[in-house]
């Protein structure tokens, strides 16, 4: 009696880190969610408007250039409004994978590859999402880099 005692008493616990956890996750999901309908709310026409973001981009060799105020609604329509020369391949519901920028490609034999950075307050974050699948946000800051790559991990560098 003891044994079955335990066991429903373990299941009982896991149920209930279980519905713990499911919370946590919608809750999360919600926010996102409210917040995009949010911004659609504001933008007064039922789609986004295009913002104004800070644009750089990071050649990897000290040449940085930076575009203030460059305007889209998605990271690619900043670049592209910025007059980038982008060569790109779409995976489909992913999102595009930039292979080159401004004629400067993505190297394999070098392992140097283009990837976005956001500025926050703790330093540079890589971009987690594809660049025509990212909503900027007013007054972002964001780094096109061509970063080394470590050739056992596959890890970019963060820009200097």
């Amino acid at each position: 009696m003891t044994s079955l005692r335990n066991k429903w008493t373990i299941a009982t616990i896991a149920v209930l880190c279980w519905a713990i956890a499911a919370s946590l996750v919608s809750g999360y999901y919600y926010y996102q969610y409210s917040n995009l309908i949010t911004r659609l709310e504001k933008s007064g026409e039922g789609g986004l408007t295009a913002v104004g973001i800070n644009l750089g981009i990071d050649y990897g060799n000290g040449t940085r250039i930076w575009y203030n105020g460059t305007k889209g609604v998605t990271l690619y329509d900043a670049m592209v409004k910025a007059g980038w020369s982008i060569e790109s391949e779409s995976y489909g519901v992913m999102g595009l994978y930039i292979k080159s920028i401004n004629g400067v490609k993505e190297s394999s034999s070098n392992m140097r590859y283009w990837g976005w950075w956001s500025w926050t307050d703790f330093g540079w974050y890589h971009g987690q999402a594809a660049c025509d699948k990212y909503v900027v946000s007013p007054g972002e800051v964001i780094l096109w880099y061509y970063s080394p790559t470590d050739p056992q991990t596959y890890e970019m560098s963060a820009p200097p």
